[in-house]
């Protein structure tokens, strides 16, 4: 199986290991699990400002943010507001 799955490797909970094509941007279906939706429905991994300008893009009014997991956050949340 390939390394370059664009995503962090979080086997081992004490050292995220970052592979190669994480900020490549590309769609993939490799997974290091049968365990997950990745392996089934494929992803991608996309930077912060990325995901942000997207939001203000669609004309979006971002308020707050939040992010949580552990060693390195897994999840983000925002919460934002249509203009007008």
């Amino acid at each position: 199986m390939s390394t370059r799955v664009g995503s962090a490797d979080r086997g081992d909970p004490d050292a995220v290991v970052i592979r190669p094509g994480y900020l490549d941007g590309h769609w993939t279906k490799t997974s290091r699990t049968d365990q997950g939706v990745r392996d089934k429905v494929g992803g991608t991994h996309r930077p912060l400002p990325e995901l942000l300008h997207a939001l203000l893009d669609a004309g979006l009014i971002l308020e707050r943010f939040a992010e949580s997991g552990a060693p390195s956050p897994i999840v983000l949340a925002v919460k934002a507001r249509k203009r007008g």
